[in-house]
């Protein structure tokens, strides 16, 4: 089982990304996936809508996944592994959550060590004003990321460029994607996602 961690601000794109991954996975590929939704709150936001594309979800509640329910992350994780086996494990981590470090509490406490790749979703609408006043969670999430996509491109207008150029000075070398929130993501995208070598 490979696992896909999304991360990224509320707002970013990441239920719409999820959702075009896994019909790549499914429809494409041909291959199985389950997902586990990780949500602040009593009821989950999404997961109706994630019901009516005819994907199993199950969703974790009681705080960020990074720090209060991690444990319960790794067993649902386990528990997944046991009963349903899926090629692919899609994470959905509430916008709050740093990917990051969600990914090294996987890896420690996962004992198949499942190839695991952490994808932040950034929105570049709302990266500016973000980063102004959220810089060191904005910072966090995206910095340990293993992809970045930068979504909503066609919210930024001419200053993409400088917010791709803000993100890689955050990321190094890691890829960085662009989407737009308009249209499907091309394929070479979405396969770019399973890159896990």
């Amino acid at each position: 089982m490979r696992i896909l961690l999304f991360g990224g601000f509320l707002g970013s794109g990441k239920t719409s990304t999820i959702l075009q991954v896994a019909k790549q996975i499914t429809e494409t590929r041909k291959e199985t996936v389950a997902l586990i939704e990780n949500e602040i709150g009593e009821a989950g936001v999404d997961d109706q809508l994630f019901a009516g594309s005819g994907i199993e979800v199950r969703p974790l509640f009681g705080g960020c996944v990074c720090c209060q329910i991690s444990s319960d992350l790794v067993t649902a994780v386990t528990e997944i592994r046991s009963t349903i086996n899926p090629d692919w494990l899609i994470v959905e981590m509430t916008g709050l959550a740093v990917p990051g470090n969600v990914a090294r509490f996987i890896r420690q406490y996962d004992a198949s060590r499942s190839k695991l790749r952490t994808i932040t979703i950034v929105d570049a609408g709302r990266w500016v004003e973000l980063k102004e006043v959220l810089e060191p969670l904005i910072i966090s999430q995206v910095k340990e990321s293993d992809l970045v996509i930068v979504n909503k491109t066609d919210l930024a207008g001419s200053d993409i460029c400088d917010i791709i150029k803000d993100v890689r000075a955050i990321v190094g070398q890691v890829p960085i994607l662009t989407a737009s929130a308009t249209k499907p993501f091309p394929l070479a995208l979405l396969e770019e996602v399973f890159n896990l070598e």
